[in-house]
């Protein structure tokens, strides 16, 4: 569950228009006390939801905390919508919940369309508040909601030498936080490394894809998203990850390079339609078919 507000203001500035939280363009950050105490008891809502959830599924809920704040131009304050946004997160997770069944995440954004110059929940904001408050949330980390030239695939071993668990978005960000649908791709293969070799999958990392694309067919964007993701895990488990550590900690990089670059042409192909088999689903180039049926029979008809 995530925080989201339109924003777009006219031409002509009214100050009432920021009277009424439905209005105000910031969220959690806000100066006007009416629109802060909105979202903060939606938050707590979504709290009491989560832990609905959490109880009736048997299993664990994430609930994510991300909101657009931040401004289009060079703000005269910094400080004090952090200030704010801390003090409304905070006010938020003092409503009762049990950690081992709702994890609240607290997400960062380094920029958005319209708060260009300046973003409330930064990277350095989330990070550090999780840090501070270990007990009661993690940080989820989204791979469109960083400059072009980092990587979460790095960030993961980071944070998770210190943080107990974490949760991530996995995205594919074109043009920057686009979320277009996740494919079999560099990044996604060293995420789901990372994961795997980071012990991510005993439950300390918390996976969720966060994509769009509305000019395609939905149903068949989520399966793409969703194969490509668990391929990428899958090359992941047949990597031999121990082996290769040991040529680093050896100092043997041709070694390790000549073994990283073999691999590429391993039959990986066979391994996946044998796990498809098995799991008793389509293999590639049998399940874009029955989508295609769906539409057909369901979609088209729907008004």
């Amino acid at each position: 569950m995530e925080f989201c507000k339109a924003r777009g203001l006219g031409a002509d500035f009214n100050p009432t228009f920021f009277s009424h939280p439905k209005c105000d363009p910031l969220t959690l950050s806000s100066p006007n006390e009416e629109t802060r105490r909105f979202w903060i008891e939606h938050g707590k809502a979504c709290i009491r939801i989560s832990s609905y959830l959490a109880e009736e599924l048997g299993q664990p809920c994430v609930m994510n905390i991300w909101t657009g704040d931040g401004f289009k131009d060079i703000p005269a304050d910094r400080m004090g919508p952090r200030v704010r946004y801390r003090q409304s997160i905070d006010e938020i997770l003092s409503e009762p919940y049990d950690f081992t069944k709702v994890k609240p995440c607290i997400e960062s954004k380094v920029f958005g369309i319209g708060v260009e110059a300046y973003t409330v929940g930064s990277a350095e904001f989330a990070l550090s508040y999780a840090a501070a408050n270990m007990d009661k949330c993690i940080p989820l980390m989204d791979n469109g909601h960083y400059h072009p030239t980092e990587v979460v695939s790095d960030k993961i071993p980071a944070l998770l030498t210190f943080f107990p668990e974490i949760a991530l978005h996995i995205t594919r960000p074109i043009r920057w936080d686009s979320d277009h649908v996740v494919l079999f791709d560099d990044e996604t293969r060293e995420i789901a490394k990372e994961i795997v070799r980071c012990g991510g999958l005993d439950g300390r990392v918390n996976i969720a894809l966060d994509y769009f694309d509305a000019s395609i067919n939905r149903i068949a964007a989520w399966t793409v998203g969703v194969r490509n993701l668990q391929k990428a895990l899958l090359y992941a488990l047949l990597t031999p990850n121990e082996a290769l550590g040991q040529l680093q900690d050896e100092g043997d990089f041709t070694a390790l390079l000549v073994k990283q670059e073999e691999m590429k042409n391993l039959p990986f192909g066979e391994v996946w339609d044998a796990y498809c088999e098995k799991a008793g689903v389509p293999k590639d180039g049998e399940w874009f078919d029955e989508v295609k049926r769906y539409e057909q029979d369901v979609l088209s008809k729907r008004n």
